[in-house]
Order: structure tokens, then C-alpha cells, then sequence
């Protein structure tokens, strides 16, 4: 069985967004927490520390929502939420696409996502907490998407994103509300959730959020370019502006949108070297009928689909 693996790997910033938005409220917390100690203790066992970070993080309520969502997310693949997460040097959901299919069979294609949250290890604890309510909003909510698909376009790669449920919109606005329950007085000090707080209602914004994670200041000029290519204009994604941006994905020290190009082009490389490959292994057996009719089928596709990128080695 061959495979085909895509890493779709999404790394956060230390400080994320909302699936709903709700009045800001504050809610008690026990005085023992040390939110700047380091969360990660060297001499306790991996779960014990995330033990730890859970029991700090259901004293916010949209804390302890996002861990019910997550535990349950896992369970549907039978596992539980310690089988799906692990410290790292870093804070990010992993998410991989695997496509498996027989070198006999080409033409027959199984695909499975497997996704992993990471939280960073060397962090205080009150921004661990942060990031692992960003990060388990991306594992919980975040649609899948398969690049193979003939569907999967840059303008839907950049919204899913950016404003897709799930999403860095969303993973920002959790983020938030459960720095904004727990600690409101960190609130200036530690972020910038005042840019997504609709200071008339009290209520965080999905809107506001959307402006904010949409501004690409300098980069402007270059991501218009980057649309022209592939036929897209402003109107697609109308909230992208010259602004300068706040939020900025760590994956490539760009504003998010220019990320998303950068990745969406990577993803396509590699999905174009690998339908590349498939087509020669489905062009060995063309002395069978069926096997030749998919060949042409995939072929006229990948011509289409694949004219805009270099297959990598």
C-alpha cells in the first residue's frame, strides 16, 4: 500500500479566537494558581501537567467548554483528549492527510486526518492556558479540508483560515474570552483582545476580529498579485487591507492571508508530485480498459489542477 502524506500543519499565535461571542464576565479563581510560574514541570509526568493546565483552564467557562468539545471530538475516534496532545518547543495543531492507495490499483484512493495538539513547554502558565484553548479550538472545530479535492481553491483555503469555523478568528476570540473570565486585569497587559471587543455591547466580535486578522499592511501590493494569479480579485476576499497587521502567523512571520498563499502554494507542490507519481504508476497498466479510462480522467484534471505549480522532488 502506498501513501501519500500532506502535513497541513497550522502554528499559532500566543494568543487566539472566539466560536461564540458572549458578554465579557469575571469569574473567581483560586489565589494558588501561579499564572507566571512555568506550567511544565520537568519532574511530573506529561499528563500530570497537562492535569494541571486542565484544572486551571475549567475554572473559565468557555475554558471548560472547549475541553468537554475536545474530549468528545477525540472519543470519536476512540481515543481520549491525552492521546491527542503533547508539549513541544512549540504551540501549533498538527494536522496530517494521509492518502493511501495500492500500486496495483491506483485508481482506488482511501484518505484519513490525524490531528495532534502541541503546546509549548517552556511557557508560564497563564499563556499555556491561552494557547491550549487557541490551539484545542483548532483541533475541535476546524473543518478538514483535502487538497486533492478538485474543490480546493485558494480563496476557500484563505477564509477557512482566517474566518472558517475554527478557524484563527475563532481560536482568538475563545482565547479571549477566557483570559477576559479569568483575569480581566491582564487583559492590556497580555494582548490585544481589545481589538476584537465591541466596547458598545461588552461583547467580543467576530467582525472586529475578521478586520483585524485580514490587514496585511506592506504586503498589500504583493498579495494583489498573488490574486491576479489565481483569478482572484478584491471583492473574493473583501476584508483584506493595507492596514498595518497586528496578527501574524508564526509559521511564516506574515500577516495570515500572506501565509495562506505561502501555504496553500507548499500544499500544492506537494499534492501535484504526488498525483505526478500516481499518474506514471496508473500509466503502466493502460493495457487495461478501466485503469486507461481513469488515467485520462486524472490526467486532464491534474493538467488543470497542477498548471500553476512545480511538482516537487
Amino acid at each position: 500500500m502506498r501513501k501519500d502524506i500532506i502535513f497541513l500543519t497550522f502554528i499559532s499565535l500566543l494568543f487566539a479566537q472566539a466560536i461564540w461571542s458572549g458578554e465579557v464576565k469575571m469569574i473567581e479563581v483560586d489565589e494558588d494558581i501561579a499564572i507566571d510560574a512555568p506550567w511544565f514541570n520537568l519532574n511530573k509526568t506529561e499528563e500530570e501537567n497537562f492535569k494541571r493546565l486542565m484544572v486551571a483552564l475549567r475554572k473559565s467557562t468557555a475554558g471548560k467548554n472547549i475541553l468537554d468539545r475536545a474530549t468528545e471530538k477525540a472519543a470519536q475516534k476512540g481515543q481520549t483528549l491525552f492521546d491527542v496532545i503533547s508539549s513541544g518547543d512549540g504551540s501549533l495543531t498538527d494536522t496530517t492527510l494521509v492518502r493511501r492507495f495500492s500500486a496495483s490499483n491506483p485508481s482506488e484512493v482511501m484518505y484519513e486526518t490525524k490531528s495532534r495538539v502541541f503546546i509549548n513547554r517552556h511557557l508560564k502558565t497563564l499563556d499555556a492556558m491561552l494557547d491550549f484553548a487557541h490551539e484545542l479550538t483548532h483541533f475541535t472545530y476546524r473543518d478538514a479540508f483535502n487538497p486533492y479535492n478538485h474543490h480546493f481553491q485558494l480563496k476557500d483555503f484563505i477564509q477557512k483560515t482566517v474566518e472558517g469555523r475554527g478557524g484563527e478568528v475563532d481560536a482568538y476570540m475563545v482565547e479571549c474570552k477566557v483570559l477576559s473570565e479569568l483575569y480581566p486585569s491582564q487583559l492590556e497587559n497580555r494582548s490585544s483582545c481589545s481589538k476584537v471587543l465591541d466596547h458598545k455591547t461588552g461583547m467580543l466580535s467576530k467582525h472586529k476580529g475578521m478586520l483585524e486578522f485580514y490587514k496585511v499592511g506592506s504586503h498589500f501590493e504583493n498579495l494583489e498579485k498573488d490574486f491576479q494569479k489565481f483569478s482572484l480579485n478584491q471583492s473574493d476576499l473583501p476584508y483584506v487591507s493595507s492596514e498595518q497587521a497586528v496578527f501574524i502567523s508564526s509559521a511564516w512571520s506574515l500577516p495570515y492571508p500572506v501565509a495562506a498563499v505561502k501555504e496553500y502554494t507548499n500544499i500544492m507542490d506537494r499534492v501535484c508530485h504526488n498525483d505526478q507519481n500516481r499518474l506514471t504508476l496508473m500509466q503502466n497498466k493502460t493495457n487495461r480498459a478501466p485503469a486507461s479510462t481513469a488515467y485520462k480522467t486524472m490526467f486532464e484534471d491534474f493538467k488543470v489542477r497542477c498548471q500553476q505549480f512545480t511538482p516537487s522532488s
